[in-house]
């Protein structure tokens, strides 16, 4: 489903460049659309619509990567490529005055005002970046779990309690089955934390590293859990923790 996801957004981009590069469909280009007659006529319209088209290749080319590198399990690389796209796209916003007739002075130098809004566009885009990158690394840690009244403690987003008397069966596994899709949860690089769907199994709420197993498995009233700690000696200690708390 994901690769599909990818493959469609890729189509559409490399769609989107086709008609801005070679059938001058430049009223796609935001800014240009909205500008007046008398500005639209200061604008290198033919290169500014090569320009933007290739951009718009590079970028399907980019998610196509990531989505292409997440589908194989490569999920570093996947997320490194979809951080490339900031890159990309600060890239453009500055280049793309060059073929802006309307940010230059008599000198052909740009000018003071226009310097301006490419700075405040360009913070507001580094700082929502910062902001999400913020955002999945506090949501991609690794869980904290913690046994205590008579329940098994699962914090952070996608957390969890589960009561011990619910618990039917717990299992050790040193591979994590096959995840089909994401149904309402977070993949960010290799941690899987909400609702998946699994080969087999069906629905489960997953909080685990894929890479660094074991894996816990739980079999409850409400439902399957796999869990790990993101280290290998801690997922057994946690384990052998909640066999000891069933067999009391």
């Amino acid at each position: 489903m994901e690769i599909a996801i990818g493959v469609g957004t890729a189509a559409l981009l490399v769609l989107l460049g086709w008609a801005v590069k070679y059938k001058r469909a430049y009223w796609l280009i935001a800014g240009y659309n909205t500008m007046s007659a008398e500005k639209q006529a200061k604008v290198d319209t033919k290169g500014l619509g090569s320009f933007m088209g290739n951009m718009l290749f590079i970028m399907a080319a980019i998610v196509l990567a990531g989505f292409l590198f997440s589908f194989l399990g490569l999920h570093l690389a996947g997320t490194l490529a979809f951080a490339a796209i900031l890159a990309v796209s600060i890239y453009m916003i500055v280049k793309a005055q060059k073929y802006d007739g309307n940010t230059r002075d008599a000198q052909g130098r740009m000018t003071k005002g226009s310097k301006a809004t490419i700075a405040a566009v360009l913070a507001l885009l580094i700082l929502l970046s910062a902001g999400v990158v913020s955002f999945f690394y506090h949501v991609g840690r690794p869980a904290e779990f913690s046994i205590q009244g008579g329940a098994l403690e699962i914090s952070g987003m996608y957390g969890k309690k589960i009561n011990l008397a619910e618990i039917n069966q717990v299992e050790l596994l040193e591979k994590m089955p096959e995840i089909n899709r994401k149904n309402n949860g977070l993949g960010v690089g290799y941690v899987r934390k909400g609702h998946f769907s699994l080969s087999g199994l069906g629905k489960a709420i997953l909080n685990v590293n894929i890479s660094k197993p074991p894996f816990i498995r739980l079999d409850t009233d409400s439902g399957l859990f796999f869990i790990n700690t993101g280290a290998e000696d801690a997922t057994r200690e946690l384990y052998q923790e909640i066999i000891e708390q069933l067999n009391k």
